[in-house]
């Protein structure tokens, strides 16, 4: 069996929709949480195509992944003995040898935010389930007799017992996995039983290990947590933890040492190491400046607009020092709008405003777009629809907020409401309950992403030598799918639920086709 023979007793692997590059963007990854409207392969080529190259084992992984590997190497396990395996690659990796299986997830039943937004709206099942459920059964089959243990931040998606019986799940790990992750691999490779749930707690920032080999799109996590007290959010985030410089520099070289690529990750990078809700703006500034020495491609995963305006003058010290002040380059970064209404800003995320008040919020979206905008930032920002007591008159606020958002370049992800964190006990919200209003804002955020979308494909592409095909390509559907659904928006614009449109296309029999299973 070639390398099986050598002894890989763990394979850790993820699904297609986390083992791309996305074709070099990490926010092509929202494409994850589509319907399944498109053919499987037209879909891969251009959202989240296979990594390349003949190795057995993938030259790239999640950073979730990467981290869990580096956590069972310095727990004593030898690194020869753990192979980090694309999905494609499982015949090849997977066999009687292998001993226990690590599979991160995301989006794994398709009813995160974005997912649940865009399947029940069409009655299909999004790719990310998909992906996710043939890679488990494969697993199913070639790892028959090896435990499976499951972790990453879609783990609350599988806690039900019918959930791990289908997917055939020994053991989940909910939270942070490196401190809890170590002993259970041990045991399963003793052949001993494994608890079927545990969690895992924020880890000291001094137990984090490091990568030891390249991450997708060049992720190196600078901070975790939050500590801005969302209730959605997960319990975790509370805790704010920022890696040291010359830890992140380390995992910079692990990852430019394959690929002239950094995305630098946090939950808010502009508050990097930052001793309250307001910016270090020397430190962050530091940090780019070390980082741009060892690569010019330099990204950011996520930023708060209220940090953004709190401290404007390191949002232009940013784009002075990555060259997007010149205009060689925009940078990305996604971000949290939630909402236009400052009352539901007070209720459930007072945090997310300061530090400004919550009855500035909406003034704050728009002075930080025109300031990210002014340089040459592109914010991916979400919405959430259907939080506890939203009224016509909130959705109506934040439509108007959308409205004047317009004119930056930009995307608006609507999202529909998932209960987490302290609000795991309250209801998901469905299509059913959508007020009037709520179908105008989607409207209106369709509108607004397809506005954008050609000219951000042509800039996004314009270095790469096949990006003149990949433009054309997402072009063509910016263009074709306003069309398609010119009927359905006019309906939505009017305040009308246009599901109905769609009932021959997209529900075949009675009940959903998310419940069952579709052909490959």
């Amino acid at each position: 069996m070639g390398d099986m023979a050598m002894g890989h007793r763990i394979v850790l692997t993820a699904d297609r929709t986390l083992m791309s590059d996305y074709n070099g963007s990490m926010f092509i990854g929202f494409a994850a949480c589509f319907p399944r409207v498109l053919p499987k392969q037209l879909y891969t080529r251009l959202f989240c195509p296979s990594q390349t190259g003949r190795e057995r084992r993938a030259v790239y992984a999640p950073v979730g992944l990467r981290k869990i590997e580096a956590a069972l190497i310095r727990s004593g396990i030898p690194a020869e003995d753990i192979a980090v395996c694309r999905p494609d690659r499982l015949a090849k990796m997977v066999d009687s040898d292998t001993k226990v299986v690590g599979v991160t997830s995301f989006d794994p039943m398709g009813v995160g935010p974005a997912s649940s937004t865009f399947s029940s709206l069409l009655s299909k099942e999004t790719y990310s389930k998909y992906f996710f459920r043939s890679l488990m059964e494969e697993l199913r089959t070639r790892a028959a007799n090896a435990p499976i243990i499951v972790g990453g931040p879609g783990v609350w998606q599988l806690t039900n017992d019918e959930a791990r019986k289908q997917f055939g799940i020994s053991c989940l790990v909910e939270g942070e996995g490196e401190l809890i992750a170590p002993p259970l691999f041990k045991d399963a490779l003793e052949g001993k039983d494994l608890p079927s749930y545990v969690t895992g707690g924020p880890v000291p920032v001094d137990q984090i290990p490091m990568i030891c080999a390249p991450t997708i799109n060049g992720v190196v996590e600078i901070s975790r947590g939050c500590g801005r007290g969302c209730e959605f959010c997960n319990p975790n985030m509370k805790t704010v933890r920022h890696i040291p410089l010359e830890r992140i520099m380390e995992e910079v070289r692990t990852n430019v040492a394959a690929r002239d690529k950094i995305t630098l990750h946090a939950e808010d990078v502009l508050r990097y190491k930052a001793k309250s809700l307001r910016p270090d703006r020397e430190a962050v500034v530091k940090l780019f400046e070390e980082v741009l020495k060892r690569t010019e491609n330099v990204g950011v995963s996520h930023i708060a607009l209220s940090s953004a305006l709190a401290e404007p003058a390191l949002v232009e010290d940013i784009s002075v020092i990555s060259g997007a002040a010149e205009g060689r380059r925009h940078m990305y970064a996604q971000t949290g709008i939630e909402t236009g209404s400052p009352e539901l800003v007070s209720k459930h995320m007072k945090g997310k405003a300061k530090p400004f008040e919550p009855a500035e919020w909406p003034e704050v979206v728009r002075e930080s777009f025109k300031l990210l905008a002014d340089n040459n930032w592109i914010p991916c920002g979400t919405l959430v629809m259907g939080m506890p007591g939203e009224r016509a008159e909130d959705v109506a606020m934040t439509l108007d907020l959308v409205r004047d958002l317009r004119q930056h370049k930009s995307l608006i992800v609507p999202l529909f409401f998932v209960p987490l964190g302290n609000l795991k006990e309250d209801e998901f919200f469905r299509p059913a309950e959508m007020l009037p209003e709520h179908w105008m804002l989607l409207a209106e955020c369709i509108e607004h992403d397809f506005h954008w979308v050609p000219m951000m494909m042509d800039e996004l592409f314009s270095q790469n030598r096949l990006g003149a095909a990949k433009s054309g390509a997402m072009k063509l559907a910016a263009w074709y799918m306003p069309r398609k659904l010119r009927e359905s928006l006019e309906l939505m614009k009017a305040g009308k639920d246009p599901r109905a449109l769609h009932e021959p296309e997209f529900v075949r029999s009675e009940g959903h086709l998310e419940d069952r299973p579709e052909e490959a």
